[in-house]
């Protein structure tokens, strides 16, 4: 009997504490509380957001620099190594913004649409094991969707634009049968030429 109590008082227990449990995990879900400015900026380094923002800025630099490089040459094939160091301290002297700079924006948008449970939960995630893997491949599954993807809209695009001609002209004939031309309307001569 007492056995049969323990049992009965252990099912009750795990019942209460599975309901509570689930009720918790409601409340936290309904929780409209907007996460804080460290857990989105956690989030977004967790998901890798902010250093591709870095290493896109970085490429940008470079890039402007290489230009900046290659103009001067162009204008002026006589520049020296000395003249392009000269242009290179330009560059080191006027850095272009980082993540910090443009962060507000992302911060706002994120503080808006998440709770801060959610903005937890997204954290814990892209802190796994399973999140870090994804982190690691997205670059990867991105690119190979956008050139699959590429091929196959452009595929799409010009099916369609053949049926939507052939559509097109056949309606046209059709118009043209519906509403023949009048001989006697400005134009229509230079149509019959």
């Amino acid at each position: 009997m007492i056995r049969r109590l323990g049992v009965r008082l252990s099912v009750l227990l795990l019942l209460a504490a599975l309901s509570s449990g689930s009720a918790l995990a409601q409340a936290v879900a309904m929780d409209p509380t907007p996460p804080s400015r460290a857990q989105v900026l956690a989030l977004l380094t967790a998901m890798g957001i902010r250093q591709n923002v870095e290493n896109s800025l970085h490429k940008a630099q470079l890039n402007i620099r290489t230009s900046a490089h290659n103009a001067l040459k162009k204008k002026r094939p006589d520049a020296t190594e000395a003249d392009l160091k000269k242009l290179d301290a330009v560059f080191d002297t006027t850095p272009l913004f980082g993540f910090e700079d443009i962060s507000e924006i992302l911060i706002d948008v994120y503080q808006k649409n998440l709770s801060a449970a959610d903005v937890q939960a997204g954290i814990d995630f892209y802190n796994s094991e399973a999140g870090q893997r994804l982190v690691g491949k997205l670059p990867t599954i991105i690119r190979e969707a956008n050139d699959s993807s590429q091929e196959l809209v452009q595929k799409k695009l010009s099916n369609y634009a053949d049926s939507l001609q052939r559509k097109l002209e056949a309606f046209e004939v059709e118009f043209e049968k519906q509403h023949p031309a009048d001989k006697s309307a400005p134009g229509a001569e230079n149509k019959s030429k």
